[in-house]
């Protein structure tokens, strides 16, 4: 038997260069970035804890990104590329990507993509 269990991380806030307007190609912005990741364990995980899938993998990635200062065009390339870094894990059976670019409008706390994919390889 095993569990389906939701791996979180909320509201990563990091500051990258991403977009196709000119100032955007200048400047890094705010980008806030949540993962749901569904998981398959055991009902009976192993103790030392290989059973687990960890958070940690996918925010160092996106940190190296940030800190890169390499430009990406869109929100939805971002995404790809965290969907690409997480299906690399067969217990990783379905993500959710919500990619936010909170300082474009004043009137709206953000805006951006929300993408749900199920992984090829689970």
């Amino acid at each position: 038997m095993s569990q389906k269990t939701i791996v979180r991380i909320d509201r990563l806030k990091l500051p990258l260069f991403i977009g196709v307007l000119p100032h955007e190609r200048e400047a890094a912005q705010s980008v806030v970035i949540s993962i749901d990741m569904t998981v398959n364990i055991p009902d009976q995980p192993s103790e030392a804890g290989q059973d687990y899938v960890s958070y940690a993998p996918i925010v160092e990635y996106l940190q190296s990104v940030s800190d890169s200062q390499r430009h990406i065009d869109l929100v939805e390339e971002l995404a790809d590329e965290i969907f690409a870094q997480l299906f690399t894990d067969a217990r990783v059976e379905a993500v959710r990507v919500e990619v936010i670019k909170p300082e474009i409008f004043s009137q709206a706390a953000g805006v951006g993509v929300v993408i749900e994919r199920t992984n090829p390889n689970s």
